[in-house]
């Protein structure tokens, strides 16, 4: 499959400029499908299509389509409804009682909020690493991790400004304090090329509905065999064991790879979705849509760089960013220019996050996309 044809699963990009992926991403016509034959066949036939050796191996797609995008084993792969639920359970299972744990002040609540909950009933401390112009700098973050530090949990791009952050260098410092290094990817994945094991991550977890492109209510959880082998989940159920049909009420068990985090029935429709988004995307090429995307960016970068009253929050760096750009745009209200962008002939979808205007193109934009946004802000602007 090659990124011109792709346009065709993606109807509404022939009538809108959609520019919001880091929100939520479009679904792609075959996506939509096979979710929707799985949901009518069960439906309508139960247990007649979903029997039991079906049920036991439904995600077994997802993990293996989840170890090729990540880069991993398909045992170290954990399935999970979304990033937070993820998140939670891999930070509550470490049954932390003191030490640090480092982010920054620019990251997704998600990403922050269990481990200041955690710190509320353990002596645990939550450092933030200050942005400065809403920038991290990798050597206050590296300063920052000392013999104190446990764990270091941050986003791979973050999901305000676009900065992508230099992961290897974060977990060689991290490693050497023998700290854990948890990362957020669900910015990244579905347009970086990642090898989790290069990164040398603890865990890394994406979802489903941005990047990914497929429906919400999935995400997926790289979980290094030396972290999941020695601990013991926080949230236990009938899937958690190495064969959930054993049914036995009596002993608790686990599975002998990260399958262990997996506990609840849940919407196995979705899971197989996703699945089925990542061979979309790998069908493309991982490789491809990112220099897609960052050819995109680097556009944007350049002409908005250049604009009056724009103020540039993305890293000019292409090396420092992902596949979204933020402006800040003095004397005007963001809203406004969002609430007109809708309101063209051909409609441009925008988001606004703190007050600053973020578009996040992904493999059904184009080059003529980037350029109706650039050209659309400047008329705007021309008349303040």
């Amino acid at each position: 499959m090659v990124l011109h044809e792709v346009s065709k699963d993606f109807p509404l990009i022939s009538k809108v400029n959609y520019l919001s992926t880091a929100s939520i991403g479009l679904i792609p016509i075959p996506v939509i499908e096979t979710v929707k034959n799985f949901i009518y066949e069960l439906a309508q036939e139960g247990t007649l299509f979903l029997n039991e050796d079906r049920e036991y191996r439904i995600y077994d797609d997802l993990r293996k389509e989840g170890a090729k995008l990540l880069g991993c084993d398909e045992e170290d792969i954990a399935v999970f409804n979304s990033v937070t639920e993820a998140l939670n359970c891999i930070a509550w299972s470490l049954e932390l009682k003191e030490g640090k744990i480092i982010s920054t002040d620019i990251e997704f609540p998600t990403v922050t909020y269990p481990w200041l909950r955690i710190a509320r009933k353990e002596n645990i401390k939550v450092k933030f690493v200050n942005a400065k112009n809403w920038y991290i700098s990798l050597e206050d973050l590296l300063n920052e991790i000392d013999e104190n530090t446990k764990v270091v949990v941050l986003s791979h791009v973050e999901y305000l400004t676009g900065q992508r952050h230099d992961i290897k260098k974060i977990v060689k410092r991290a490693h050497e304090v023998d700290a854990l290094v948890i990362v957020d990817g669900v910015q990244a994945a579905g347009y970086i090329p990642l090898n989790v094991k290069e990164l040398n991550v603890d865990v890394y977890i994406t979802g489903s509905y941005k990047w990914l492109v497929a429906p919400f209510g999935a995400a997926i959880a790289y979980i290094s065999k030396n972290l999941y082998s020695r601990l013991e989940p926080m949230f236990v159920g009938w899937r958690s064991k190495e064969y959930m049909w054993d049914l036995n009420p009596l002993e608790l068990s686990y599975s002998s790879t990260a399958r262990k985090f997996e506990y609840s029935t849940s919407s196995y429709s979705v899971k197989i979705g996703l699945a089925e988004s990542i061979k979309y995307l790998r069908r493309i090429g991982i490789e491809k849509i990112y220099k897609h995307n960052m050819k995109l960016t680097d556009i944007a970068v350049e002409e908005l760089n250049s604009i009056k009253y724009v103020n540039l929050v993305t890293p000019l760096n292409r090396d420092e960013r992902g596949s979204i750009v933020t402006i800040k745009i003095e004397r005007v209200d963001p809203f406004k220019i969002v609430d007109k962008f809708r309101n063209l002939n051909r409609p441009i979808e925008l988001t606004i996050r703190q007050n600053m205007i973020r578009i996040s193109p992904h493999i059904y934009n184009t080059e003529e996309d980037i350029l109706h946004f650039i050209n659309s802000l400047r008329k705007f602007l021309n008349f303040i």
